[in-house]
């Protein structure tokens, strides 16, 4: 599982266009190989490899096409080689089949992919907002915690939870609690860059991940944001407001399970102060007091 782990991570790394070079090619060498082993025996079944890997990686359409240079190289293949049919017409009806089966093979192939993508795509999304989960954002913390550290460059890190949340499930009733959540989905879905996570954690728990973002980047960002949500929450006459928590990492000095701690604490720290407001914090090194 990890050698296929390592070469699917291999060809998800070539640019776009390569795979279907690389496909190409694979192509051409098992049609040399069928020109060399002769007509005696077949090696049709290896044209699948190249196939199925434009396939999973390109689309249908790039899978059926090298499903046509297959049998186009099988037909070349077969013609030279010099076998004798007992009617012209044979191996053009060899090759229609071949194909077939090859491009039945690459719809298989792709639909199966994409089955595979959303079902992962679902796992990592949260149902009711369309953010990113809690086991999505965990996977993005580590990955820009190891990033950030290997650039030597800021992380910033927030809690957000909304305030008074549950007066609206008990006064307006959970269906009107939902209406407030993906409105806040909504707000933070568009108010972050591509390279930023967000995510909800359960509940009324929101986070977000800044990375190259310093102290000063990340409190303007979750101002922003604080005072966006509210305009919403007053546009909906929800009685709610939020609390958010901001640490930052100049040098991500610190362990996903402490970066989560001091962004929870950061929060808490809002929620005590009156509950509305935006606390930030600079956390330089795991020895820093929170």
């Amino acid at each position: 599982m990890s050698l296929l782990k390592s070469i699917d991570a291999a060809f998800l790394r070539v640019p776009a266009g390569g795979i279907f070079g690389l496909s190409v090619a694979g192509v051409a060498m098992v049609g040399i190989v069928d020109f060399l082993v002769g007509y005696e025996i077949s090696v049709s079944l290896f044209y699948l490899v190249p196939v199925a890997i434009a396939a999973w990686y390109g689309g249908p359409r790039d899978g059926i096409t090298l499903a046509g240079l297959a049998c186009v190289s099988w037909y070349a293949a077969d013609v030279v080689s010099g076998h004798p049919y007992s009617h012209p017409a044979i191996p053009v009806w060899n090759a229609a089949v071949r194909f077939g089966f090859f491009a039945v093979v690459a719809g298989l192939v792709s639909v199966y992919h994409d089955a595979l993508r959303r079902q992962r795509q679902l796992l990592r999304t949260d149902p009711l907002t369309g953010l990113a989960n809690r086991r999505a954002f965990g996977d993005a913390l580590a990955h820009d915690l190891a990033l950030a550290r290997r650039r030597g460059s800021a992380l910033s890190l927030a809690y957000l939870d909304l305030d008074d949340f549950k007066a609206v499930n008990d006064t307006a009733g959970h269906a009107e609690g939902d209406r407030v959540l993906r409105t806040v989905g909504e707000v933070l879905g568009r108010s972050f860059r591509e390279a930023d996570t967000v995510a909800r954690l359960g509940g009324d728990e929101f986070a977000f991940l800044l990375p190259d973002t310093g102290p000063e980047g990340a409190a303007q960002v979750a101002g922003k944001l604080a005072g966006e949500l509210r305009q919403a929450f007053i546009a909906g006459q929800w009685p709610v407001d939020c609390s958010i928590g901001v640490v930052t990492f100049p040098h991500a000095r610190v362990s996903m399970a402490d970066a989560l701690a001091a962004a929870d604490r950061a929060m808490y720290e809002a929620k005590r102060g009156g509950k509305g407001m935006v606390v930030s914090r600079v956390i330089d090194s795991e020895t820093d007091p929170p």
